[in-house]
């Protein structure tokens, strides 16, 4: 059933505590709305079942590698960034976002002769709050400084295209993950970078107020770096559920 697959793409590590491997491996939860790849209505049938489980995002659900969504919490972000007019490394950690769970399926298509799922969400507000760290220069703007970084994001639309093939093994056939791409769209940034430049406040407040105002070209320019993350992570959730489920499990006939 593919509402597993699109719902795993924001699942940063396995949460399964509580569940052996066999019981993993052989059987989906309950309450788990199943879509048959033979139903005309496949699409509509999986968007649904997404829709279905977004109660349960905010306390996760083991069973599918999804962790806690409210927060969705990560250990630690680097974006290094050297090209263009971003020449940038930071880290972030202790990452907590808010909002995750408050989505909206703007589109789903499910494609079971090319194996191509494509979905396209919306997040309405996210909020971040992480431990920064970050060093070198914007637009020729130096800028240094660690602390504590708060930011709110509006209107995030993400699309998602997973190509995949069918392998088999011990008798099943089972999907694995070929090509990833991400695509995304912020419609306004906010960020409040604390104790930047050592504490100066004055040079601290004239940044945040540049990084907010010149936020929709410094995403362009980081833009290519981001969504290699963001395929990155989608493709290691989503390695999990098809390594422990077989094709048929996720998509029966």
């Amino acid at each position: 059933m593919l509402a597993i697959f699109f719902v795993s793409l924001w699942s940063q590590t396995p949460c399964v505590s509580g569940y052996s491997k066999r019981e993993r491996i052989n059987k989906l939860p309950s309450f788990l709305k199943i879509c048959r790849r033979s139903d005309p209505q496949l699409n509509k049938c999986a968007r649904n079942a997404l829709y279905s489980l977004k109660d349960r995002l905010e306390y996760g659900i083991p069973e599918l590698y999804i962790p806690a969504m409210e927060p969705l919490t990560i250990p630690e972000i680097k974006m290094n960034q050297d090209t263009g007019a971003v020449y940038i490394k930071s880290t972030y950690r202790n990452v907590e976002i808010y909002g995750m769970s408050r989505f909206a399926v703007k589109s789903l298509h499910i494609d079971t002769n090319k194996m191509k799922f494509t979905t396209t969400m919306l997040f309405p507000n996210l909020t971040m709050h992480a431990d920064y760290e970050i060093d070198g220069k914007i637009m020729m703007m130096p800028m240094t400084g660690s602390g504590k970084c708060n930011a709110n994001f509006t209107d995030v639309t993400m699309t998602t295209v997973i190509l995949g093939e069918r392998q088999k093994k011990n008798g099943k056939s089972y999907l694995n993950v070929k090509d990833i791409n991400v695509n995304y769209d912020v419609g306004k940034v906010q960020i409040h970078l604390n104790n930047l430049f050592n504490g100066d406040n004055a040079l601290g407040d004239r940044m945040n107020a540049f990084l907010n105002e010149n936020w929709d070209s410094l995403s362009e320019e980081l833009r290519p770096l981001l969504e290699k993350a963001f395929s990155s992570v989608i493709r290691s959730s989503t390695d999990k559920l098809f390594k422990a489920y077989s094709y048929d499990d996720l998509l029966p006939k």
